[in-house]
Protein backbone atom coordinates (compact mmCIF):
# COMPACT_ATOMS: atom_id res chain seq x y z
CA UNK A 1 0.00 0.00 0.00
CA UNK A 2 1.30 3.44 -0.88
CA UNK A 3 2.10 5.74 2.07
CA UNK A 4 -0.25 8.41 0.77
CA UNK A 5 -3.13 5.93 0.50
CA UNK A 6 -2.40 4.64 4.00
CA UNK A 7 -2.38 8.20 5.38
CA UNK A 8 -5.70 8.97 3.68
CA UNK A 9 -7.24 5.83 5.18
CA UNK A 10 -6.01 6.87 8.63
CA UNK A 11 -7.50 10.36 8.21
CA UNK A 12 -10.79 8.87 7.02
CA UNK A 13 -10.92 6.48 9.99
CA UNK A 14 -10.23 9.23 12.51
CA UNK A 15 -12.80 11.53 10.91
CA UNK A 16 -15.49 8.86 10.82
CA UNK A 17 -14.74 7.90 14.44
CA UNK A 18 -15.16 11.49 15.60
CA UNK A 19 -18.37 11.86 13.59
CA UNK A 20 -19.73 8.61 15.07
CA UNK A 21 -18.94 9.79 18.61
CA UNK A 22 -20.75 13.07 17.94
CA UNK A 23 -23.82 11.26 16.58
CA UNK A 24 -23.91 8.88 19.56
CA UNK A 25 -23.60 11.81 21.97
CA UNK A 26 -26.40 13.66 20.16
CA UNK A 27 -28.80 10.72 20.34
CA UNK A 28 -27.89 9.93 23.95
CA UNK A 29 -28.44 13.53 25.02
CA UNK A 30 -31.69 13.75 23.06
CA UNK A 31 -33.11 10.51 24.45
CA UNK A 32 -32.30 11.48 28.06
CA UNK A 33 -33.45 15.09 27.71
CA UNK A 34 -30.03 16.59 28.43
CA UNK A 35 -27.82 19.07 26.66
CA UNK A 36 -25.00 17.73 24.47
CA UNK A 37 -21.55 17.72 26.00
CA UNK A 38 -19.26 20.35 24.46
CA UNK A 39 -15.70 21.02 25.58
CA UNK A 40 -14.59 24.59 26.16
CA UNK A 41 -12.82 26.71 23.57
CA UNK A 42 -9.60 26.24 25.54
CA UNK A 43 -9.93 22.44 25.46
CA UNK A 44 -10.50 22.44 21.69
CA UNK A 45 -7.53 24.69 21.10
CA UNK A 46 -5.12 22.76 23.31
CA UNK A 47 -6.21 19.42 21.86
CA UNK A 48 -5.78 20.27 18.21
CA UNK A 49 -2.59 22.29 18.63
CA UNK A 50 -1.04 19.38 20.56
CA UNK A 51 -2.06 16.98 17.79
CA UNK A 52 -0.70 19.30 15.10
CA UNK A 53 2.53 19.78 17.01
CA UNK A 54 3.01 16.03 17.31
CA UNK A 55 2.33 15.53 13.61
CA UNK A 56 4.73 18.23 12.45
CA UNK A 57 7.47 17.17 14.87
CA UNK A 58 7.19 13.56 13.72
CA UNK A 59 7.23 14.54 10.06
CA UNK A 60 10.17 16.91 10.30
CA UNK A 61 12.28 14.64 12.51
CA UNK A 62 11.73 11.77 10.05
CA UNK A 63 12.91 14.06 7.24
CA UNK A 64 16.26 14.55 9.03
CA UNK A 65 16.49 10.75 9.34
CA UNK A 66 15.91 10.35 13.06
CA UNK A 67 15.40 6.87 14.46
CA UNK A 68 11.93 5.79 15.62
CA UNK A 69 12.99 6.09 19.25
CA UNK A 70 14.20 9.65 18.67
CA UNK A 71 10.98 10.55 16.87
CA UNK A 72 8.87 9.18 19.73
CA UNK A 73 11.00 11.03 22.30
CA UNK A 74 10.72 14.28 20.34
CA UNK A 75 6.94 13.95 19.95
CA UNK A 76 6.52 13.26 23.67
CA UNK A 77 8.77 16.21 24.58
CA UNK A 78 6.94 18.53 22.19
CA UNK A 79 3.56 17.40 23.53
CA UNK A 80 4.61 18.03 27.12
CA UNK A 81 5.98 21.48 26.26
CA UNK A 82 2.85 22.29 24.26
CA UNK A 83 0.57 21.25 27.12
CA UNK A 84 2.69 23.15 29.66
CA UNK A 85 2.48 26.32 27.59
CA UNK A 86 -1.23 25.81 27.07
CA UNK A 87 -1.94 25.29 30.74
CA UNK A 88 0.41 28.11 31.70
CA UNK A 89 -1.47 30.59 29.53
CA UNK A 90 -4.91 29.06 30.08
CA UNK A 91 -6.88 32.29 30.48
CA UNK A 92 -5.15 34.06 27.61
CA UNK A 93 -5.60 31.16 25.19
CA UNK A 94 -9.27 30.78 26.07
CA UNK A 95 -9.99 34.46 25.47
CA UNK A 96 -7.93 35.16 22.35
CA UNK A 97 -9.83 35.79 19.12
CA UNK A 98 -9.36 33.22 16.36
CA UNK A 99 -6.80 35.10 14.28
CA UNK A 100 -4.64 36.00 17.26
CA UNK A 101 -4.70 32.44 18.52
CA UNK A 102 -3.78 31.14 15.06
CA UNK A 103 -0.73 33.41 14.99
CA UNK A 104 0.25 32.24 18.49
CA UNK A 105 -0.23 28.56 17.58
CA UNK A 106 1.72 28.80 14.32
CA UNK A 107 4.63 30.52 16.04
CA UNK A 108 4.63 28.03 18.90
CA UNK A 109 4.50 24.96 16.62
CA UNK A 110 7.18 26.40 14.33
CA UNK A 111 9.56 27.12 17.21
CA UNK A 112 9.05 23.70 18.78
CA UNK A 113 9.64 21.92 15.47
CA UNK A 114 12.77 23.93 14.72
CA UNK A 115 14.13 23.34 18.22
CA UNK A 116 13.66 19.59 17.99
CA UNK A 117 15.08 19.37 14.45
CA UNK A 118 18.22 21.15 15.70
CA UNK A 119 18.44 18.77 18.66
CA UNK A 120 18.17 15.73 16.38
CA UNK A 121 20.84 17.13 14.06
CA UNK A 122 23.17 17.63 17.05
CA UNK A 123 22.58 14.07 18.23
CA UNK A 124 23.76 12.58 14.95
Amino acid sequence: MKPRTRDNLIYLTVGLSIAALMVVDFFLADSHGRKMWMPSRFAFRVAYTTALTGYFVARETRIVKATYLQVIACVLFASVVQLALGLGFREAIGQLPGISFSAWAVLEVFLLVQLLVRVIQRLK
